[in-house]
């Protein structure tokens, strides 16, 4: 939150010595902020901020491409003339507990075709969802694990313990 903190406030110094207080100034002086940030990150204190930004960079182009190939793997079976749905329901185990990244999580794999979250378990450690055309349970839990597992990146940065494939009986 610091190095947040620190890259907003550059980003309002940078508008104000502008002479211009506008949105494409505060954009700028955020970039120039961030590059500032990125150069000094120990002695600013932002190396959290770095990671968590990292993470988030990397979970918007994991999503925008599994959004693109789970699109594009629908349209292709709809268009099939005998499509094997095998519509099913999965539980998986969650790491993931906060608020937050439990809604992102939900979010995410409802956005993408094929998937529905359907709710979590009382304790909340387990998320029950809908998928079709995938060919076996399993499938459909890996591919949520992956989601949650770059969720992960930027919502709990440094923890490196990602579990692969681990099954409900």
């Amino acid at each position: 939150m610091r190095g947040l903190a620190l890259n907003l406030l550059l980003a309002v110094v940078w508008a104000l010595f502008s002479g211009e207080v506008s949105s494409r100034e505060l954009v700028v002086g955020f970039l120039v902020g961030f590059l500032i940030v990125l150069l000094f990150p120990r002695a600013l204190g932002a190396e959290r901020y770095l990671e968590r930004s990292r993470g988030l960079a990397s979970f918007v182009v994991f999503f925008l491409r599994e959004l693109t190939v789970a699109n594009v793997q629908v349209a292709l079976m709809s268009l099939r003339r005998d499509p094997q749905l095998n519509p099913m329901i999965v539980a998986v185990p969650l790491r993931l507990q906060s608020e937050l990244g439990l809604t992102l999580l939900a979010a995410a794999i409802t956005l993408m075709p094929g998937t529905v979250a359907m709710g979590l378990s009382h304790d909340r450690r387990t998320l029950y969802a809908h998928a079709v055309g995938l060919p076996t349970a399993q499938a459909a839990r890996d591919s949520i694990v992956k989601v949650e597992e770059e969720l992960l990146r930027f919502l709990q940065p440094g923890s490196r313990s990602f579990r692969q494939g681990e099954v409900l009986t």
